[in-house]
């Protein structure tokens, strides 16, 4: 069966962004489209290799394992070695749990227009239908996802500075998407903490009826699993966010109230915020 190479890496660009996707949500990440795109093309890229002799089993593992760190690298960026390597072998496992399926889908239904070599799919199947599979396999898997939650992996925690006037307070936030409220009027930034936060750095809680933070306060309209409900916030001058190596800056970030104790931490941050 003859093998076109445009064909062959669009669809592998298909496939790796997929693969992205799904690494990104075990890793609790929310990269961006432009670097999602950007490293599943350099990943199919590596895909032509299936013109090549087949290669021996190490051979072949080392190429993946290096193939995934330059994917790693565009999309997640560089923060430290235990992170990069952490993404790499989690893509290199989610790449080959792929693999390792279309295999058997091979040996078991063997279907037209199937070839593997090197570990490299090549489907003779119109677009749509790829596109139909790829995206029915990610709905799936993001099902299982949710089904069974990754009590193994502890959430990433960061540090974060908030200044208000000549006010500061540092704490401890986790990076997690139970935060998920927005301003809808301003699209800022939202920090979700514990009150002994607001006690620590106004001295109340009550902040709705402190004179000098009228002009700061904030209503929330937020969704949860008792229904609909309001969280009040302070509008800040700024943030500062460590995670890692990394720091990220916040120009008029909201720090709102929750409405229960926080168990896990201070504070709660959408990974959004962190780009």
């Amino acid at each position: 069966m003859i093998v076109y190479a445009d064909v062959l890496v669009f669809l592998n660009l298909i496939v790796n962004y997929f693969l992205l996707l799904a690494t990104s949500k075990i890793l609790n990440k929310c990269p961006k489209t432009r670097w999602l795109v950007l490293s599943a093309f350099m990943g199919a890229l590596s895909s032509l290799y299936i013109f090549l002799p087949p290669l021996n089993i190490f051979v072949e593992g080392v190429l993946k394992i290096l193939v995934c760190g330059v994917m790693c690298l565009v999309v997640f960026g560089f923060q430290n070695a235990k992170a990069f390597l952490k993404s790499v072998f989690l893509l290199f496992g989610v790449t080959v749990g792929y693999g390792g399926l279309m295999y058997a889908v091979w040996l078991l239904f063997s279907p037209k227009g199937m070839v593997i070599n090197n570990s490299v799919v090549y489907f003779n199947i119109s677009l749509l239908q790829l596109i139909i599979f790829t995206v029915l396999g990610y709905i799936g898997f993001s099902v299982l996802f949710h089904i069974f939650p990754r009590k193994a992996i502890t959430a990433n925690r960061c540090e974060v500075t908030v200044f208000v006037d000549s006010k500061s307070i540092n704490f401890t936030a986790i990076v997690d998407t139970g935060n998920s409220i927005e301003d809808i009027f301003s699209r800022g930034e939202i920090i979700i903490c514990d009150k002994s936060i607001m006690l620590k750095l106004f001295g109340s809680d009550n902040i709705k009826e402190l004179p000098y933070l009228q002009s700061r306060y904030r209503l929330l309209p937020c969704s949860t699993v008792s229904g609909a409900n309001v969280l009040e916030g302070v509008r800040c001058d700024r943030a500062v966010i460590k995670l890692n190596d990394r720091e990220v800056k916040l120009s008029g970030p909201i720090l709102a109230i929750s409405k229960t104790k926080l168990s896990d931490g201070e504070a709660i941050i959408n990974p959004k915020v962190l780009g």
